[in-house]
């Protein structure tokens, strides 16, 4: 009796542990939290011992690869970025001072299965796309987070976006 009762325990535990749940549709982004961040605020122990970035339980999302240092904005949603469904994509529009025109950004997150449990995305304007130091900060931005096919799962912007 104890196998057959330890059998269906069992059983039970794995079919909870399997069970998906199903992407979202829409999420809120509940704040957007800019900031500059520079390469050493990415470093972590394990980073000295292998040469690679650890990033954890963060997502980071950059505009020029392997180019860390930056002005970065933390988006916060009310879901876990792992529901999103697969081949979402963040499009960041951004005014900064090297360019009165809007810069446009697309940033593609990866596969829903390598995503840790997070509600935070890291979305930063490195290298080239961000030279101004933490001495400046982008006048106004929209981040519109956009599902496989295009529709708009999310949208926010800063209060100059809209003037």
């Amino acid at each position: 009796m104890r196998i057959l009762l330890a059998c269906l325990l069992s059983l039970l535990l794995a079919s909870c542990a399997t069970s998906r749940k199903e992407p979202v549709e829409s999420v809120e982004i509940e704040a957007i939290l800019p900031r500059y961040m520079a390469a050493d605020q990415f470093k972590r122990i394990g980073e000295y011992l292998t040469g690679r970035e650890n990033t954890g339980d963060r997502i980071i999302l950059r505009s020029q690869e392997g180019e860390r240092s930056g002005f970065y904005f933390t988006l916060v949603l009310d879901e876990k970025v792992r529901r999103l469904p697969k081949g979402t994509v963040i499009v960041g529009e951004f005014h900064t001072p090297k360019s009165p025109d809007a810069q446009t950004h697309r940033f593609e997150l990866p596969s829903r299965g390598d995503l840790p449990g997070t509600k935070e995305v890291f979305v930063g304007l490195t290298g080239s796309d961000w030279t101004f130091g933490d001495q400046m900060v982008p006048s106004a931005w929209r981040f519109t987070i956009e599902g496989p096919n295009g529709g708009v799962i999310a949208r926010q912007q800063s209060y100059l976006w809209s003037l």
